[in-house]
């Protein structure tokens, strides 16, 4: 058999490997988990629709509002910066040197002010920032601490999990597990916990599962495809707050009792290292060390002409994520050249617990079939 990448993709038709993780089709014959993992059984967490909704009602509930100021970084999604703005909160931005995901304390204390309430720390792409550090940092000034763990739940840092030290802490529940939706938060004080939406959302779940068949034929997932109807990136949509008060489907805590293994997460770090190995020379450099508690999102590559490659890789069946391309409007970009060198470069490829080997084996293929050079992150200075 020819293993050669050109050998691999001879066949005209590729399973799709997405960097969301698919719902497998035996988790309704599952026993359900006795315990969940944090912090889904602690009592000051509340299960909700959407993350940027998390943000939105944590915020609210430490008092923060119209006035207040929040170190938040320049890299970053958009619907959490639209989040903060409609509870009344203005943010202070902070960039990152391009060999970290942290940020840079000289800067922060460069942007602190009186109206200054908090800092925004985000744990991207599932790898932990030093949270005891953090905190001791907010607590010498004053400041409340946000945890952003909604690509980080499962990840530790020190054994501690992820999350557990801020004053608010986020987390999706979907990024990690194959359901359609699903966030939770917790904090000292939450809202009252939110019913469930009577509805069964079969659809989304089907959905899920067609993820799962998809990414392992390539008949079912043409056969699909007159079903899909492509559109085109929506940034004012995706940053979209929706219904603060929505609820999540009635599925949730069905699903969740059955596929919230903490195994998972070493799952991905073993997926992420067999990826390093073959693809070492394209990992975005904050990244290029897997932390020993991650529980990594996707496989992070900083790539020369992003868009043509994310093309590439989905005429091979490999969807990748276009990471944070966009900012949120308020943002002045002029001032962050490193957040711009990343929106420009890295492409997030699939990491998730439930690859196979031979998954792995296609992705690397299809990236060097797709001619990706690697890019150089620009400096913050």
């Amino acid at each position: 058999m020819d293993r050669s990448p050109r050998g691999f993709y001879a066949r005209a038709v590729h399973p799709r490997l997405s960097i969301w993780p698919p719902l497998p089709p035996d988790v309704y014959l599952r026993r359900p988990l006795q315990r969940l993992p944090f912090p889904l059984e602690e009592p000051d967490c509340r299960v909700v629709a959407w993350a940027r909704h998390a943000v939105w009602h944590g915020v609210r509930r430490l008092g923060l509002g119209a006035g207040d100021e929040m170190l938040v970084p320049a890299w970053h999604h958009g619907s959490e910066i639209e989040a903060l703005a409609r509870a009344g909160v203005t943010c202070r931005f902070y960039d990152c040197a391009p060999d970290t995901a942290a940020p840079d304390s000289d800067e922060l204390e460069h942007l602190l002010r009186p109206g200054v309430r908090a800092l925004y720390l985000t744990h991207a792409l599932g790898f932990p920032q030093d949270i005891g550090r953090w905190r001791a940092w907010c607590d010498a000034r004053d400041l409340l601490l946000i945890e952003d763990a909604a690509q980080a739940w499962l990840a530790l840092h020190d054994g501690q999990p992820v999350g557990s030290t801020g004053d608010l802490a986020v987390f999706c529940l979907y990024k990690t597990f194959g359901l359609p939706e699903g966030a939770a938060m917790i904090q000292a004080s939450p809202p009252a916990p939110v019913g469930l939406d009577t509805r069964l959302g079969a659809v989304e779940l089907a959905r899920r599962h067609g993820m799962w068949l998809a990414g392992r034929s390539g008949i079912a997932y043409a056969a699909s495809r007159p079903l899909r109807r492509p559109k085109p990136y929506d940034p004012v949509g995706d940053f979209d707050l929706r219904d603060p008060e929505s609820a999540p489907w009635a599925h949730t805590p069905f699903v969740l009792r059955r596929i919230s293994d903490p195994a998972a997460a070493g799952q991905r770090r073993h997926n992420y290292a067999a990826l390093g190995a073959a693809l070492d020379e394209l990992v975005a450099a904050p990244f290029a060390h897997l932390a020993p508690g991650a529980s990594p999102f996707v496989f992070p590559i900083a790539v020369e002409a992003k868009a043509g490659v994310l093309a590439r890789l989905r005429e091979h069946g490999i969807v990748g994520l276009d990471l944070w391309s966009l900012p949120h409007p308020s943002l002045p970009v002029e001032r962050f050249p490193g957040a711009a060198s990343r929106r420009a470069t890295i492409i997030g490829l699939p990491v998730h617990q439930e690859l196979r080997p031979v998954d792995l084996e296609r992705i690397v293929a299809a990236v060097r079939i797709a001619g990706a050079r690697p890019a150089r992150v620009e400096s913050a200075a």
